[in-house]
């Protein structure tokens, strides 16, 4: 599946954010946009034969970051993504705008949401996520995305044992869920990689206390191999999942546990966080530039 993303670097500053380990990351509290990318999306599509049946933002960014020129770049990539029959999926942790609410409203069966959440608190959303949206607002996404009929999931990614695991501060947030028709959610815990490792596990150390403590993790691979980080134990995940799908199932609620991150625990392949593997729109092929 192509993947696009509008930016290096993120302005929403999330610290435990795995690309702050890749070259490419700019450094903190610096973002370079690709202004270039409609006119680029634009031209690649003229040339194919047959086009992607979808496309993935953001693997390393977020596309509506609270910045006006990445969230231009964002609607006229999409934009042109859409009028061309591609489904758009993405995942983020930003606030959508009426411009891009109005656009997915066009083809809400062409978009596949995922909004990230894990608490209602103020301060942990402060303290690890201090340039995204509130809460509030990823709420509010979720209802406007629901009410239009674009296929929602909520991303409950990081879990952090001792915080945002516990029942209350779940079943608070999965109420709210089920208030506003959000009806699956994908989940994980947090894991450390070496860029970013102590700062993160002080900071939930200070939160948590003894109920948590990260620097003592042990190393564990991702799906494929594919990289890795500190760990909660499995078993501290798997009872940790258990709990979040009871508490789900209360409230009729779909529970789907990453598998890249949790190869040890997930009974389903995948994470889905770029849409269910199987589209609603027939893959076609677009010989010609759209009216």
């Amino acid at each position: 599946m192509p993947t696009i993303n509008i930016t290096e670097g993120c302005a929403h500053g999330c610290s435990y954010c795995y690309t702050q380990g890749y070259s490419s990351f700019p450094g903190e509290g610096r973002v370079v946009l690709f202004d270039n990318i409609p006119e680029l999306v634009r031209a690649e599509l003229g040339r194919k034969r047959r086009c992607p049946r979808r496309v993935y933002f953001s693997p390393s960014s977020d596309a509506f970051q609270p910045l006006p020129d990445v969230q231009d770049v964002a609607h006229q990539t999409i934009s042109i993504l859409l009028e061309w029959g591609i489904e758009v999926a993405f995942l983020t942790k930003g606030a959508l705008d009426e411009r891009i609410l109005a656009l997915f409203a066009k083809t809400p069966k062409q978009v596949y949401a995922q909004v990230g959440i894990t608490t209602l608190d103020e301060h942990l959303w402060q303290t690890f996520e201090p340039g995204a949206a509130s809460p509030a607002a990823r709420l509010r996404n979720m209802e406007s995305l629901a009410r239009i009929g674009v296929s929602t999931t909520a991303r409950l990614d990081p879990l952090i044992p001792g915080l945002t695991d516990t029942e209350e501060n779940l079943s608070t947030l999965l109420a709210e869920l089920r208030r506003r028709e959000v009806r699956k959610i994908a989940a994980s815990y947090l894991f450390l990689r070496p860029a970013f490792a102590v700062r993160l596990a002080e900071q939930v150390h200070l939160l948590a206390g003894s109920a948590c403590s990260p620097a003592s993790w042990s190393w564990g691979q991702l799906a494929d191999g594919v990289g890795g980080g500190q760990m909660a134990a499995p078993e501290t995940r798997r009872c940790g999942f258990e709990r979040l799908r009871g508490l789900a199932d209360n409230h009729g609620i779909e529970l789907h546990v990453c598998a890249c991150k949790n190869p040890d625990l997930a009974s389903a392949p995948g994470c889905l966080i770029a849409g269910p593997a199987q589209s609603s729109q027939p893959s076609r092929e677009i010989p010609l530039f759209p009216e």
